[in-house]
């Protein structure tokens, strides 16, 4: 569990504690709510793009080499 500790103003504290108590929340309930709902939000728009019809010929080939074993693996080291 991570610990996160804030500092408000007064007034911050005073527009979180009348949000907060609509729903019935403290105010440290409420932020994590907040926090929370922001995060899951985030995650689920993330941007999806349908790939062209050139770029799908060009996947189903980088598939087939793969499977027919010709794909070549490069390697990356700090000996270079």
């Amino acid at each position: 569990m991570t610990k996160l500790q804030i500092t408000l103003t007064d007034q911050e504290t005073q527009l979180l504690s009348m949000r907060a108590a609509v729903l019935g929340y403290d105010v440290t309930k409420y932020a994590k709510f907040v926090l929370a709902k922001d995060a899951i939000e985030e995650v689920t728009s993330i941007p999806t793009f349908e790939a062209t019809s050139k770029m799908n010929l060009l996947l189903k080939k980088a598939l087939k080499d793969d499977n027919d074993g010709k794909s070549v693996e490069f390697k990356l080291n700090n000996d270079n």
